[in-house]
């Protein structure tokens, strides 16, 4: 498995600066209860909190509203698109395409040209701002027959002749075009999933792909269009049958001469997400033995998973099973979680490494101590410069570590890496790139926010991430995914290469297409001397 350089792509959501749909709808929010001011009853008219109440379609879309008289305290419904981006989006004219009868209304940045509507064809008039597009349906089907309104595309007028068949903003395709493989574990809503039953999976006409995650079509499409390696991460609590129709379907759609990553879940190590802590009950739950030490039994019944998992997709592809790439995905900075889960040594079939796992996943990031708590006092004075010292060189706080953040990383680079090869595994990164963020309330820390996002604009960022990767490709590493694509910096991190798909350049995309251009180069070329770890 040779080193090459990959993408995470960012959450679908109506405020990602991702935007990669030329139907903005589908990255609509999830449709908010709301009633109007001054009608009987109504409390908390932007948003009553009733969406269990609402009576929707197989796809989400909304069958009927209750008159304001009627008990629920909602009497439309509504949703936002491009909120929170700062105008980062094209305006102009859109037009709203929809079936069915009723009334739709709009506000914030767009403003309805009723003169050039018509039925089923809205024409609105968009400038935008950090406001973003609302859209309210404050009457579906009138005449009770069933007719409601439904299937709403939000495009530009230039695109309505070819959105639906070429589905995503070109812009975005061109951005991550140079990337070998694109990690979709935010585009399916990995962390924290309901997902468990095949027919309950996302579909392509359910109504927003923001709410569930993006349906296995449009993945498999977007791999086929740049020609991109897939990475799909399973949900944790997906049935064999979820699995193997999965593994059927790409296998029916995928381009032949593309590989699948598989992953289990996404970070079971980690004990914020719910997936590790299901994992764990079920660990628990099989080996009674260890239920006071839940540890462990999540770290072994993960690797059981993983393998179970693998012999399903291996099974689907038969003879092509070669091109599946099984993952085990554990924690950079505690081994531990790598050599149990692949040993498994509760497992009556271990160790589990044996069983089809091709690869180890870890996540080396580097920076992420320097926003923890006990650090605060010091870093909140610091300059850029010493922000910076701290990452290549370290010594700027008191209490850190030695040698810095990039050492940091280095070092569990190469731990992991003795780990993987002693099993006969290739080491990857499922995630990877700077972690300068706060926590434990440091994130709540302006003036520390604005010192990390200062650092990820600041051009010095394209060295330090050109060191870090060559120091991956030195060891020996394979795949390397970024973390992410594209995404607007704010107090949790700023983990976008870009901060909006319009962005030309920064530091670190800039850092991420020359590391590409340089690894994918024939030619014998001597590194750049910043390239080089000082």
């Amino acid at each position: 498995m040779k080193l090459s350089l990959g993408t995470n792509l960012n959450i679908i959501a109506d405020w990602s600066t991702e935007i990669p749909f030329l139907d903005a709808f589908k990255s609509s929010r999830k449709w908010m209860t709301q009633c109007k001011k001054g009608e009987p009853g109504c409390t908390g008219f932007w948003q009553t909190n009733e969406y269990e109440k609402l009576n929707l379609d197989e796809y989400g879309w909304v069958k009927s509203l209750p008159a304001p008289e009627e008990e629920p305290g909602y009497t439309q419904v509504g949703t936002l698109m491009f909120r929170g981006i700062d105008g980062n989006y094209p305006g102009g004219k859109y037009l709203v395409l929809y079936e069915g009868e009723g009334t739709i209304e709009y506000g914030y940045d767009a403003k309805k040209d009723n003169i050039a509507s018509s039925p089923g064809r809205d024409v609105i008039n968009v400038t935008p701002s950090n406001a973003g597009i609302y859209l309210a349906i404050t009457s579906t089907d009138p005449n009770k027959t069933g007719n409601y309104i439904r299937n709403i595309n939000v495009i530009k007028a230039e695109e309505e002749t070819t959105y639906a068949a070429e589905i995503f903003n070109p812009v975005f395709l061109e951005k991550i075009r140079k990337f070998s493989t694109v990690r979709f574990m935010d585009w399916m809503k990995t962390n924290n999933s309901e997902q468990k039953e095949w027919e309950n999976r996302p579909k392509i006409e359910t109504v927003s792909y923001a709410d569930q995650g993006s349906p296995i079509e449009i993945m498999v499409e977007l791999a086929n269009r740049l020609e991109v390696e897939p990475w799909f991460t399973m949900p944790h609590q997906a049935t064999d049958e979820y699995i193997k129709n999965f593994a059927q379907m790409v296998k029916e759609s995928l381009k032949y001469n593309l590989n699948v990553y598989i992953e289990y879940s996404n970070e079971v190590w980690n004990p914020q997400f719910e997936q590790a802590k299901w994992v764990e009950e079920q660990g628990k739950t099989e080996w009674k033995q260890n239920r006071k030490n839940g540890y462990k039994a999540r770290l072994n019944w993960h690797g059981k998973r993983t393998v179970e998992m693998c012999e399903i997709w291996k099974e689907v592809f038969e003879e092509e099973k070669n091109r599946i790439i099984c993952v085990l995905g554990a924690q950079a900075a505690n081994s531990w979680t790598v050599t149990e889960a692949l040993d498994c040594p509760l497992w009556e079939k271990k160790p589990c490494y044996k069983h089809g796992i091709d690869a180890v996943a870890i996540a080396p990031y580097f920076g992420g101590y320097i926003g923890s708590k006990k650090h605060e006092s010091q870093v909140e004075n610091w300059t850029v410069e010493q922000l910076f010292q701290e990452i290549n060189q370290g010594g700027v706080l008191i209490d850190g570590l030695s040698g810095g953040a990039i050492k940091q990383a280095v070092e569990n680079m190469k731990k992991n890496l003795t780990i993987a090869r002693k099993r006969k595994l290739q080491l990857i990164a499922y995630e990877g790139g700077q972690h300068l963020a706060g926590k434990q309330g440091v994130e709540n820390n302006q003036t520390i926010t604005d010192l990390f996002i200062t650092a990820n604009r600041d051009p010095q960022m394209y060295n330090v991430y050109k060191n870090y990767l060559n120091q991956w490709k030195n060891l020996g590493g394979g795949l390397f995914m970024h973390y992410s694509d594209i995404g607007k910096p704010s107090k949790w991190g700023s983990w976008g290469a870009l901060e909006n798909v319009y962005q030309q350049s920064s530091p670190k995309y800039d850092a991420l297409m020359d590391f590409i251009e340089f690894i994918n180069s024939e030619e014998k070329i001597t590194l750049p001397e910043e390239w080089l770890e000082k």
